[in-house]
């Protein structure tokens, strides 16, 4: 008898229990994190010969700073549209540039590259590899501004080296 009535307590328990499982189950969507939306993007960098030792060498690096270099920036909008800015590098080597579309500007689908060297002896671009080619642009700071978030990228230090059969000056 004392089995029949657990049974009959567990099934009251159960009843009880089951009636208050909702009857319709709700999906649940992944949350992803947005992409950040900036008010201004600079992209800076700095271009650099490896082969040869001109003035402004540079002992750790083992290179020069190039003057002149045209450097382009490139990327794929989000209708896989190619956008490019270009610049020079100025003293030190140094290069800048704002990027225009701030809206849908995505470093990941972005490189820097060297289009034209003012040293023929110091002309190709040695890229590191990347999935879109040139240089891999990554975030170097944000800054919260007026109006906004303000963040540069960097490619880093683009080196530049020889081509096949060229001679650096004073060798």
């Amino acid at each position: 008898m004392a089995p029949k009535f657990v049974l009959v307590a567990l099934v009251s328990v159960l009843v009880l229990f089951v009636g208050a499982i909702p009857t319709k189950v709700s999906a649940v969507t992944a949350v992803t994190a947005p992409t950040p939306t900036y008010s201004a993007i600079s992209i800076v960098g700095e271009i650099f010969c490896k082969s040869c030792k001109l003035p402004g060498y540079v002992d750790y690096l083992h290179a020069s700073p190039v003057n002149g270099v045209l450097v382009r920036v490139s990327c794929f909008d989000k209708n896989r549209n190619y956008i490019s800015k270009h610049t020079s590098s100025i003293a030190g080597g140094f290069f800048y540039l704002t990027w225009p579309d701030v809206a849908y500007f995505n470093p990941k689908l972005c490189g820097a590259y060297v289009d034209w060297s003012p040293m023929s002896y110091c002309s190709e671009a040695i890229y590191g590899p990347s999935p879109i080619g040139g240089a891999e642009l990554y975030l170097v700071t944000e800054k919260n501004v007026t109006g906004g978030t303000e963040a540069t990228f960097s490619p880093g230090v683009i080196y530049l080296g020889a081509p096949k059969g060229a001679v650096c000056p004073n060798s």
